[in-house]
């Protein structure tokens, strides 16, 4: 990020302006001592925003068994967080929307950030993590910064626009190619400048890069980036759509132990609850997405993928970059050992600093890392232990190692010698010189027969969050309930 650039922007007289209701509610829940009539009284002072507000509150959305006709009475109902998202939300909605002379694409941008927002506080419900509604809020409002990018640059905007050819998550790449910002970072800076909640501004900030960071709230993190791909997948490409479905589905399952009947049974209230929001928003959508076509269409090409010739298996389990096994190709080894009932344990390797090595030296630059450290863990591993260790591509910027038969105690020297290793082997890159790396380790053991792979999977990814937690290069290890350090 270029903070010249940044600061450009953020000075730019264009730049959107919140509502007086939004900046005023945003400052008294700021406040710890703030009583719920001050923020009613506030709410009230916006006829507008008021009655959308009790609309939606009495609405089928929500589903309270009585009506509500205050804005106190809805406080004292759903809460502080539910009513303030309302009144956050509205008020964006009505700062961003554009006239009939614009030509930025408002529609495409409502119907995205609906279809996100309902899916993220659909998704924080069923996993029971966080509160859905500042989740909602932060899945609502995580795209503002594009209005400000196209505020400031105008034509140019769109034409960047445009070079992404729809795909959303390539277009933070192109923003930063051609204005060395991108539209998450002026969108945090944006929300900080507002006031809003620092693990809000966080998400906001990070939306776009993937599983290689951990926000202050990666939980909350985590549902947004799922509810983006929900969007994608009820978005008009099919060939997209599919692809994102995907993701949603392999993801849901790694990070919150969703199955896939739950993960896409979740789909239709979505797409119900997202049509009635953009009618509570007043913003006019298209036509409801067709669940059911979407599910039988994924369906067939799961079929399909499953007659392929087994001869292009394994290149299909490979991943490009690293040449290690993928993914697939981790879940089906994982899965082995525990129909096979066999003792083993699961070591993930965080690169750190991936992304301040992509701000840096470029995409390429992290690429070049990744590539180092695999080479780095698997010589490591066949020096240390032969073939009782299998290392796979998992996600992002994080491999994994399945250990069958090895004591805690090799597990964990064998971790301590891929943390040396690493540490010893800089990288050598073109762009930014000799860098120093380092990798963030966590360890799960399979401890009792009744442990599922899922778990097990989740206990690593845990330890490995703690040792991000407590400043990176260091190792966790997952044991009753809790992570503990075996070396920072």
């Amino acid at each position: 990020m270029n903070d010249t650039a940044l600061k450009r922007i953020m000075e730019s007289p264009q730049l959107p302006t919140l509502p007086a209701v939004a900046v005023r509610v945003l400052e008294l829940t700021s406040r710890r001592d703030v009583e719920l009539g001050e923020i009613a009284k506030a709410v009230e002072h916006d006829p507008a925003i008021a009655t959308r507000v009790l609309k939606t509150v009495n609405s089928s959305f929500y589903g309270l068994t009585r009506r509500v006709g205050s804005i106190r009475q809805a406080l004292a109902y759903l809460g502080l967080e539910t009513v303030k998202g309302l009144v956050l939300g509205f008020s964006l909605a009505r700062a961003f929307k554009g006239d009939d002379e614009v030509v930025f694409d408002f529609a495409e941008y409502w119907r995205r950030s609906i279809f996100a927002a309902s899916a993220a506080r659909s998704l924080a419900s069923i996993v029971r993590l966080g509160d859905p509604d500042e989740t909602f809020l932060a899945a609502l409002i995580q795209d503002v910064g594009m209005i400000a990018l196209w505020k400031h640059f105008d034509d140019r905007y769109l034409q960047v626009y445009d070079l992404a050819a729809g795909s959303h998550d390539g277009l933070a790449g192109f923003e930063q190619r051609h204005f060395e910002v991108d539209h998450a970072q002026i969108g945090a800076a944006m929300l900080e400048g507002w006031k809003f909640p620092s693990h809000i501004v966080d998400v906001v900030l990070m939306h776009h890069l993937g599983t290689e960071v951990a926000a202050q709230d990666e939980d909350m993190r985590r549902i947004v980036l799922l509810g983006n791909l929900v969007a994608e997948s009820l978005g008009p490409d099919s060939d997209r759509a599919q692809k994102a479905l995907q993701q949603y589905e392999e993801l849901a399952s790694i990070w919150f132990d969703l199955r896939r009947g739950t993960a896409f049974a979740a789909l239709t209230s979505i797409t119900e609850h997202a049509g009635e929001l953009a009618r509570m928003f007043d913003i006019e959508s298209s036509s409801c997405p067709d669940v059911d076509s979407i599910l039988e269409e994924a369906d067939r090409l799961r079929r399909a993928n499953r007659i392929a010739t087994p001869a292009t298996e394994i290149d299909e389990n490979i991943d490009g970059l690293t040449g290690l096994p993928d993914r697939t190709a981790f879940q089906k080894d994982l899965l082995d050992v525990f129909e096979s009932e066999s003792e083993a344990s699961i070591l993930l390797v965080g690169i750190d600093g991936m992304r301040e090595l992509n701000r840096s030296g470029g995409p390429g630059t992290g690429d070049a890392a990744l590539i180092k450290v695999a080479e780095a863990v698997t010589r490591t591993c066949r020096e240390a232990v032969g073939e009782s260790a299998k290392v796979f591509r998992f996600v992002g910027a994080e491999l994994a190692v399945v250990m069958r038969g090895e004591s805690a105690n090799r597990v964990q020297m064998l971790a301590e010698r891929i943390r040396a290793t690493i540490r010893l082997a800089p990288l050598a890159d073109d762009r930014i010189g000799l860098t120093k790396l380092g990798a963030s380790q966590g360890i799960a053991r399979r401890m009792a027969a009744t442990d599922t792979p899922d778990e097990l999977l989740r206990a690593a990814m845990m330890a490995t969050s703690e040792a991000r937690r407590n400043g990176g290069d260091a190792i966790f290890a997952w044991g009753e309930g809790e992570a503990a350090a075996i070396a920072a």
